[in-house]
């Protein structure tokens, strides 16, 4: 046997297929062509030993909400976005979804531009909004005029394939005086393209803008949970701001939300992440199903997705369990796990090799409350397609490991 790339050594962790222990990994054309317990007799054109102390090799990590529309919002003006192998293949993960920086008015830059420039793989999801977080404000929709479903079915149509979900923030004025009618919108147009929808809650500054009534905001919550179907994505389910999951009362709808097979995600940021929330639902037992990072541009030098699964580490989660919210159970929640998040025979070679380190490491959450763990994450390597790529600094100044 002869391949392009053997790792080898290594300990391979893909709890998606109750895989754990020392294989190799061969690599031929792209794809994985070999796993077994002893490659070692095989040519190859590049080993990677992947047995040191502590490294892991998992399925290429699965981001499934960061916002990589770089170049598509004007610098000073909106939300801007990251560069997608910035966060992406230099990070440790090869799939990244955009989860909607963009609404009409521009997402045609992802397949002008960022998909066919990236060498990470980016899914767009298009905010329901149609200037999304191209404009100063961090409210996506001032008034149902911005909610223009003739525009989004345009979109579609002239952008076959691109539109793998609906994006929609409850966030802002409109959201919580009309938010049931805002979700029914969403849910509607997710509906007639046959995509899931995405709903970010929590309000971080609707105590700012001085228009937050927490028991409205609640409310508005509490009717989505009770009407997002299956395949649909609840975001930010770990906020500790108004308008999130945290509280006790709403607990019922979380699990019979997830009965019916709605997507809790976790997705950090720098604005939606209470470790006091993360653990009561944990206590609760109300893991979320995946774990993503929410990164903008501005939040690109406060974590990274392997920190993010070493805070939920902290919160009591295990390797394993992180892995898969990262691997197999993004992908499912993203409709692709019949092509990603699993390390196995013909598949597509999207492999990340990651560095587990045992130390005393400090964190923080959105209110400033430190937390500690025994665990830090460091990608080593990262395969996209066979393809070997290095991982840059890391988002802090003295590299990937949290302080």
């Amino acid at each position: 046997m002869t391949f392009d790339v053997l790792i080898r050594g290594g300990r391979v962790l893909d709890p998606g297929q109750g895989i754990d222990g020392r294989l190799d990994i061969g690599i031929r054309d792209g794809r994985i062509a070999a796993l077994g317990e002893d490659l070692g007799g095989a040519a190859a054109s590049r080993v990677i030993d992947a047995g040191a102390p502590g490294r892991v090799v998992v399925p290429g990590l699965v981001d499934a909400h960061a916002h990589v529309a770089h170049g598509a919002i004007t610098p000073g003006v909106g939300m801007e976005g990251c560069d997608p192998d910035e966060i992406g293949v230099r990070s440790g993960v090869t799939t990244v979804v955009d989860a909607g920086s963009v609404g009409v008015a521009n997402v045609g830059v992802f397949p002008a531009y960022i998909q066919p420039n990236a060498r990470t793989r980016v899914v767009c999801y298009l905010n329901i909004g149609s200037f999304a977080h191209t404009m100063p404000s961090f409210v996506d929709v001032h008034d149902f005029a911005e909610v223009d479903a003739d525009a989004i079915a345009r979109c579609v149509a002239a952008n076959p394939g691109v539109v793998a979900g609906i994006k929609l923030r409850l966030v802002g004025p409109v959201a919580q005086s009309h938010g049931e009618d805002l979700v029914t919108r969403a849910k509607k147009v997710a509906r007639q393209h046959g995509v899931p929808l995405m709903v970010h809650i929590g309000d971080r500054g609707a105590t700012r803008r001085g228009d937050g009534d927490p028991r409205r905001l609640a409310e508005v919550t509490a009717f989505l949970l009770s009407n997002l179907d299956a395949g649909d994505i609840l975001t930010h389910l770990c906020t500790p701001n108004a308008g999130g999951a945290g509280d006790t009362e709403l607990l019922p709808l979380l699990r019979a939300a997830r009965a019916r097979g709605v997507v809790l995600d976790a997705a950090l940021g720098r604005g939606n992440f209470g470790f006091a929330v993360a653990r009561r639902q944990r206590e609760a037992g109300l893991p979320p199903d995946t774990i993503s990072t929410d990164l903008t541009a501005h939040g690109r030098d406060f974590h990274s997705l392997v920190e993010c699964m070493a805070k939920f580490m902290a919160v009591g989660y295990t390797l394993p369990e992180v892995v898969r919210m990262t691997t197999s159970a993004a992908a499912a929640a993203i409709g692709l796990s019949g092509h990603i998040g699993a390390i196995a025979p013909d598949r597509e070679a999207d492999i990340t090799i990651l560095d587990v380190v045992e130390g005393d490491f400090r964190f923080e959450d959105t209110d400033g409350v430190e937390f500690t763990g025994r665990w830090g994450i460091a990608p080593a390597h990262t395969l996209r397609a066979g393809e070997l790529f290095a991982p840059q600094w890391g988002p802090h100044p003295w590299g990937w490991l949290p302080s």
